[in-house]
């Protein structure tokens, strides 16, 4: 590996997930590749496997009980690198997560080698000058010196004596878990319902089924063109709390893989969102009439073509067109806020005796804003950051003309 800038700058720190940066990384070594991580699982295979067949591999973790309490997936990723020729030790002690490539260029930061290392929010320095003859090389290598050899037999050992109590530890888990969540969950809540900030959208009736939810926006995978917003691990994204008129709570759950609208409620952009359990991925802000609805008005059929705006959304974030032979075509903008529903004006005369007929009724907006599935055509942009720029969301849903509409709010 060679470089031929010397010097450091803001450009070697990326507060992101690094694993695409660790895989051309790893492709790059000419001699060898080392890891230091107490905490891994398949990813750190995936990322190995960018390597030349004569490049020396070796990965120095931890073998102790706290790291691997639970944790059978970490076990089974180094008997897997085993088997692919990576050379194992132990290292007592250890808690740094450093890349090193060809003894000389260093990444190290918070970020695990794991999956679960990616969706977090982690922080990380990757070098590109070398760090040939410094201390901190030094004292890797003594690291390295001072690690033991670990042979499939240790690890298939360890494997069997956790599998063995991973029931009754996983049964203590959850209910620990479990506890904590409800503890956050009722004091945020709390805490919410007295914040000014949220006052004017929060609705009581609703609340997420795990309390709130923060997302955050993850890079997208090779060959894609996406975003996407993920949620924590033990959140359901469809899954929500409503009580109803008599105080009793029942479940809602939104479809899987159907549009929702949303709204930024700091820019007031609204779009439809496709939902998962665990992520939002695509939006679309704009329908014509030949893959959605059509409209009857005053006993007239008409054409219809919707679009949420982008630009200048505080002051109308909806468009409404209507189009047919005897009158034209005649534009119409809303704003919708979160609570109210507003006709801000609209073009084209002979439509106004329409307005009364039904284009400003809770009913409308019904209309508007009704969930679909919509098919997400291949290779269709997905566009999320244009709605969400930011890294990190927190998310509620209210609930308006009928309709669930989340609301993202950005962090304090």
């Amino acid at each position: 590996m060679s470089t031929t800038n010397n010097s450091l700058s803001l450009k070697n720190f990326h507060p992101t997930d690094l694993f695409y940066k660790w895989k051309k990384l790893i492709g790059k070594a000419d001699k060898s590749v080392r890891i230091f991580t107490p905490y891994l699982d398949s990813t750190v295979n995936k990322l190995l496997k960018s390597a030349s067949n004569e490049v020396e591999i070796d990965i120095i973790t931890s073998l102790e009980g706290h790291n691997l309490f639970q944790k059978d997936y970490q076990i089974n990723a180094l008997i897997e690198a085993i088997n692919n020729g990576v050379a194992i030790h132990n290292l007592e002690g250890l808690h740094a997560k450093i890349l090193m490539i060809d003894h000389n260029y260093i990444s190290l930061g918070s970020q695990n080698f794991t999956n679960r290392g990616r969706k977090n929010k982690e922080a990380g320095f990757i070098s590109n000058v070398t760090f040939e003859g410094t201390n901190f090389l030094n004292v890797l290598e003594e690291w390295f010196y001072e690690s033991k050899a670990v042979s499939i037999e240790l690890l298939e050992s360890l494997k069997e004596h956790v599998d063995e109590n991973e029931d009754e530890i996983s049964a203590l888990k959850d209910k620990f878990v479990n506890g904590i969540d409800e503890i956050l969950t009722n004091y945020y809540q709390k805490i919410e319902k007295n914040n000014s900030v949220y006052s004017s959208h929060y609705d009581p009736i609703l609340r997420f089924a795990q309390g709130s939810v923060i997302v955050n926006k993850t890079l997208p995978p090779p060959d894609y063109n996406y975003y996407s917003f993920f949620a924590g691990e033990n959140n359901n994204l469809c899954e929500w709390i409503k009580t109803n008129e008599k105080g009793i709570e029942e479940k809602i759950s939104l479809e899987e893989y159907y549009y929702y609208p949303g709204l930024n409620y700091s820019t007031m952009q609204m779009a439809f969102i496709r939902m998962h359990t665990s992520r939002i991925t695509f939006m679309r802000t704009n329908f014509n009439f030949f893959e959605w609805r059509e409209i009857e008005i005053g006993g007239e059929e008409f054409e219809i073509e919707f679009n949420f705006l982008r630009s200048k959304t505080k002051n109308s974030n909806i468009k409404f067109s209507l189009r047919n032979d005897n009158k034209g075509k005649g534009d119409f903008y809303y704003l919708f806020n979160g609570k109210e529903f507003k006709l801000i004006k609209y073009k084209n005369d002979k439509f106004k005796s329409f307005i009364e007929d039904g284009l400003i009724s809770d009913e409308f907006l019904t209309f508007l804003i009704k969930p679909e599935k919509f098919k997400t055509p291949w290779g269709h942009p997905a566009e999320i950051e244009k709605l969400l720029p930011k890294d990190q969301y927190e998310v509620k849903i209210i609930e308006h003309a009928d309709c669930p509409v989340l609301i993202f709010n950005d962090r304090l």
